[in-house]
């Protein structure tokens, strides 16, 4: 008997949401965001969509590699990133070592799809709770007489735009995910939406706690749920770095289990991954980003956007080729 794959819709709305909160610097002014986000949602929902279809006609052997390996640097990136995040607030307290342990012997335990989505409705609820008590403890600073009314001009509408249309991988994975006994219509339009309102909305609150500061400052959501009224922050930092690690190993075990799929020969699309993968995939991330961790991380996350842009664009080219071949058959 065929068994249904659990809904992973939950585990890649955590792997977008963890890019807003884990932010070093604040991208844009929440009005421009707001007026770029009625048209990036769409766009980049539709290029997912678009994406599936490609990959469903014109999926090969040399896409499928190309595909792993770019989720396979997307994970040494995604630890790069959080490592830069834990020596800015704690600075001498991780090791690269460390931080590898931390993220990655847990995915050890969400090797199994039903216990990634499991995880991701644990994990997506207490983002959503940490992030509503820091907007209550932040509530008595948030100022409205911090917006700023200056005009707008075209380039703000454009960095706007550039940061929103940011491909995370989570936006391509629906295509090679086994079919979900729950389906979910519109997925990726929600995911989309939840992204970049999501986005947008943090910063709003940004810009209500730091006025004109706002661009300047470095881990702005970090330092403003520091200033927090109850300042609950500064008891509960070890809480705070647990969720943060969940959220990144949730990101890594989503993307093992699809590395996995991409390299696997047999047709049939298991539902858990082979502990024997665990060594090279771990000890294979490790000696990455020892490799890279002199890597500016953030240029390097700008760079890997457009990587997931050409591979989109690319996967859509052969899509298109193989139905363009297909058809042409059938008229001969």
């Amino acid at each position: 008997m065929k068994r249904d794959c659990p809904s992973l819709l939950a585990a890649l709305t955590v792997g977008v949401l963890v890019n807003v909160l884990l932010r070093s610097q604040s991208a844009y002014w929440p009005r421009a965001g707001a007026a770029t986000a009625l048209v990036c949602v769409p766009l980049l929902a539709g290029t997912g969509w678009l994406f599936a279809r490609a990959w469903r006609s014109g999926e090969s052997p040399a896409l499928r590699l190309l595909f792993a390996a770019l989720l396979f640097y997307t994970s040494a990136l995604e630890i790069l990133n959080f490592r830069d995040l834990a020596q800015r607030l704690y600075p001498g307290m991780l090791s690269m070592t460390a931080i590898c342990l931390m993220t990655l012997l847990p995915v050890i335990y969400l090797r199994r799809v039903s216990a990634i989505s499991q995880t991701a409705h644990v994990v997506l609820c207490l983002l959503l709770l940490a992030t509503g008590f820091m907007l209550l403890t932040v509530l008595p600073r948030l100022h409205i007489t911090n917006l700023q009314i200056v005009q707008l001009q075209p380039n703000d509408f454009a960095t706007a735009a550039k940061e929103q249309l940011t491909l995370y991988p989570e936006y391509l994975l629906p295509a090679l995910l086994p079919p979900s006994k729950s389906k979910h219509r519109h997925a990726l339009l929600h995911l989309a939406a939840a992204a970049l309102w999501f986005d947008v909305g943090m910063h709003l609150v940004l810009e209500l706690f730091y006025g004109a500061a706002m661009p300047i400052r470095i881990d702005p959501i970090h330092a403003a749920a520091r200033c927090g009224a109850l300042s609950v922050f500064n008891r509960l930092e070890s809480l705070q770095l647990i969720l943060w690690i969940m959220a990144i190993t949730l990101k890594l075990s989503l993307y093992l289990y699809a590395i996995c799929l991409l390299l696997r020969k047999e047709e049939n699309k298991g539902l858990s991954v082979s502990l024997r993968n665990f060594p090279l995939y771990g000890g294979g991330l490790w000696l990455l980003c020892a490799l890279l961790q002199k890597t500016d991380v953030q240029t390097a996350m700008q760079q890997r956007s457009m990587l997931t842009w050409g591979f989109a664009l690319l996967a859509g080219i052969g899509g298109a080729a193989a139905w363009l071949c297909r058809k042409l058959k059938h008229g001969l």
